[in-house]
Formats: C-alpha cells, structure tokens, sequence
C-alpha cells in the first residue's frame, strides 16, 4: 500500500548510511565524582560503528518491509486470512500460495547480531504504519525471542502478546485457549501478522532449532509460518542453528542472509577501539597507541561485546581502586580477574598484524624486485603515484602497524 510505505523513512545508502547507523554518545566532560564517572561508563555499551554487513542487513530489511506492505489488502491477502480462519475452526484448507521471503541473521555469539537489526529497524521507521483506506495499523518490525523452553506453541503466544504491547489490542487473550492446537494458533497468529505486521525477526531461534527432539517440527511449522503469514520473517541466531535450516532444501533457499564474523584486526577494528577511548572517565587520560589495539584484540579474539565489556570493567577497577589510568597490564589485570571464565574461548596463539603478500595480484601491478635500491621511491613509482596502491604494495614489502590519529 502506497499509503503506508510512503511513511517510512528514505531509503539511505554510501556514507550517509553509514553517518545514521553510527550512534556515538557525547562524551561527559570535566566530570570528577566517581558515582558520576562510573554511570557515565554506561555510554560505552550504546557505541554503535556499522560495518559491512550491517549494512547488508539494512537493506535486506528495507527490501523486506516494502515487499510485505505492497502485500497489504490484496486479494491473496484475502485469500490466506480465509483459509487460516477455515483452519481455525477445524474445516478443511483448500491452499494458497503465499509468502513472502525469510532470511536470517547468524554468527558467533557476541558479535551484535540482534543489535545490528534493531538499529537497522530504527533508522528505517520508528513508529507505527497508519493506512485509511481501509484503516490498517502496521509494525515495520516485529521482534520476539524464542522462549527458553523452545516450545514453538509459546512462541505464537509470544508473537500475540509483542503484538498486543505495541497496538494495545487483545489478541493474546482471545486466542489463549487450553486446548487449542498448535496448527489452530497458528493460523490463528499468521492473520495478525497479516494485518499487522511488515517483517517479523525471530530472535535466538538456536533455542529451538538445537532441540534434536523438536527440529524437524520446528523446519514443517516455521515452512507454515512463512507461507500462511504472507510476511517476510528474519531469523536471528548463533551459527548452530544453520544446521536446521539446512536439513531441508526449502528452508534452505528461503533462509539465505548474513553471517557475521568476529573483527579481524584491521582499519575498522583500530578504528573500534580508538573510538572506545574517547570515553576516558578516568582522572588521568591515556593516549591510545598500537599497543592497547594488539592487547584488547588478544583478549577479546575480536569479539566486539567483549572489547566493550574489559574496555568498560578495567575503567571500573582503576578508578575503584584509585589508580585513574588505563594501561595495558590494567586490562590483562581485569581481563584475569572478572573474565577468566572467558579464557578457554578466547585464542591465546599470537596473530599476525603482517598482511598477506597476495597484494600484486589484487593491485595488478608487477611485484617489487628484491634488490630494489630505493624502496619507498621504487614503490611510489610502481603504484603508479596511487596512494592506495601505494600502501597495499608497501605492505608486501614490510609489516605496516595501523596508526592513531
């Protein structure tokens, strides 16, 4: 419906992408109490940099909301909210074709999967799609987390009242019934999505796909979920889950999307963590050196959740304990202290900072002779006076350490 996807926010891509999804918040000045410091050190978990596949995922989910508002009152959504309600009341379904895409979202714990969709919902719309003709309330973004028992009944109920929270409707009361069966609410749960709901992100799903005992339940009713809701659903989860989805091949087509993986110690990691120490609240500023990138990246394995949590916790200890400076023994010092049941995840072999000398065939520029006499002017001149080129080749030639600016 023209009506609805006209209020959702313009699509953005290139920097200013980049500029909406980044969430930096101001940094506290001349603060001197401790109280004040330490709740000031809460700022540190808000730090949001996009990276590449954030950037997937925005759109991926623009794509998703406008594919599934265009669905909005048409004639096969008439259709499915008949057939469910058949379903409901135990008659027989004659089938329709419905249903929109799934994707997913999965990678290694930590590595802020759920936090890169909500901020990616948040800049798209952060408010709730109004239509008149007819008048239709729609959630751009429906999130719910898969409960812990990993039932999948409990997760439509879960749908209803995340449903019920945003548009103050009754939906989870009037479906809650002792003995009403899974395929009922579900049909029952796929109309509200219909009416209600553009894309629906199913948070934590490894809780129920890693149930042996309920995967291959869970692969048939979410196949159901998909094709009687006509909506895009997202599933969000640790890479375990992948397993599931690929035991059968339509779920497996319909669950292409994004992995995201731990930071390699690159410009976006340097710039991570440089950016983490604009927000000293120490009495004593440290400048950030190349020193502290190698020793959060040891300890962190690259983990982003993890270099907010030891950047936040070792500021914690020496202003706690009077000291009022970072330094990289504070951070092997907390790091054994409050994280060492982290120990036997984190990789403790030394990584290279060293690049990997493939870089001639990338560049298409001929290697470097190894009695080059001048070697910086002998560079320069074969990258062609190209800075970036310039760079990548003289990596091949020694280990460049990145920079803070």
């Amino acid at each position: 419906m023209d009506d609805l996807k006209t209020q959702l926010n313009q699509y953005l891509a290139g920097e200013e992408l980049i500029r909406a999804l980044t969430v930096l918040p101001p940094v506290r000045e001349n603060l001197r109490d401790v109280p004040e410091r330490l709740a000031a050190l809460l700022d540190v978990y808000k730090i949001f940099l996009p990276g590449k596949s954030v950037q997937d995922i925005y759109n991926r989910l623009y794509l998703a909301i406008l594919n599934s508002l265009e669905k909005k009152n048409t004639l096969t959504a008439t259709l499915l909210q008949n057939d469910n309600f058949r379903a409901i009341k135990g008659l027989k379904r004659y089938g329709v074709i419905g249903g929109l895409e799934a994707f997913k979202v999965t990678g290694v714990a930590g590595v802020g999967k759920t936090s890169s969709v909500r901020r990616c919902a948040e800049i798209i719309s952060d408010k709730i799609l109004v239509g008149h003709d007819p008048y239709l309330e729609v959630i751009p973004v429906l999130f719910v987390e898969c409960v812990a028992d990993g039932s999948f009944k409990s997760l439509l109920y879960s749908i209803l009242q995340e449903v019920d929270r945003l548009l103050g409707t009754t939906y989870f009361v009037s479906n809650r019934h002792v003995t009403a069966t899974v395929d009922a609410l579900l049909a029952a749960v796929s109309n509200v999505l219909i009416n209600h709901v553009a894309v629906l992100v199913i948070d934590e799903i490894e809780r129920v796909a890693n149930d042996s005992r309920k995967g291959v339940t869970l692969i048939n009713y979410l196949t159901q979920l998909v094709n009687q809701s006509n909506i895009a659903i997202c599933f969000v989860g640790n890479e375990s889950a992948n397993r599931y989805f690929m035991t059968k091949e339509y779920m497996s087509r319909r669950t292409l999307g994004v992995s995201l993986r731990k930071m390699e110690y690159d410009e976006y990691y340097y710039r991570f963590v440089q950016t983490l120490f604009c927000y000293q609240y120490t009495l004593h500023k440290t400048a950030f050196s190349a020193e502290f990138a190698r020793v959060l990246y040891r300890l962190s394995n690259g983990s982003p959740s993890m270099i907010v949590s030891l950047f936040a916790e070792t500021q914690r200890s020496v202003i706690l304990s009077g000291q009022e400076e970072l330094s990289p023994l504070a951070f092997e010092k907390t790091f054994r202290e409050i994280f060492s049941n982290m120990a036997p995840y984190v990789e403790t072999e030394k990584f290279k900072v060293a690049v990997k000398k493939d870089k001639s065939e990338k560049t298409g520029q001929a290697p470097i002779p190894p009695d080059e006499q001048y070697l910086l002017y002998g560079i320069w001149e074969k990258s062609g006076k190209d800075l970036q080129t310039f760079i990548d080749l003289l990596k091949d030639r020694i280990a460049v350490e990145f920079l803070a600016l």
